[in-house]
């Protein structure tokens, strides 16, 4: 993983604004979770755009596309 000053920035970044105080064991703890986060993140959005090419491409993936989009906004 990154060094503690980096980790330290990231969790910055993503609203931990006394970072720079937590424990060494805390930083790292922390930054994993939100590396974590940030990959699910990415890799929902890769599969929300294979998705969204099939919806183009066929009514069996417009209706895939609408039903996740349904269940992703609680609708």
């Amino acid at each position: 993983m990154w060094g503690v000053r980096r980790q330290v920035s990231l969790l910055l970044d993503h609203g931990h604004q006394h970072a720079r105080f937590y424990p060494i064991g805390m930083v790292w703890e922390e930054a994993q979770m939100v590396v974590e986060r940030m990959n699910q993140e990415e890799a929902s959005r890769t599969a929300l755009l294979q998705i969204a090419g099939s919806a183009v491409m066929s009514k069996k993936g417009a209706k895939l596309l609408q039903k996740v989009l349904k269940e992703l906004t609680n609708g």
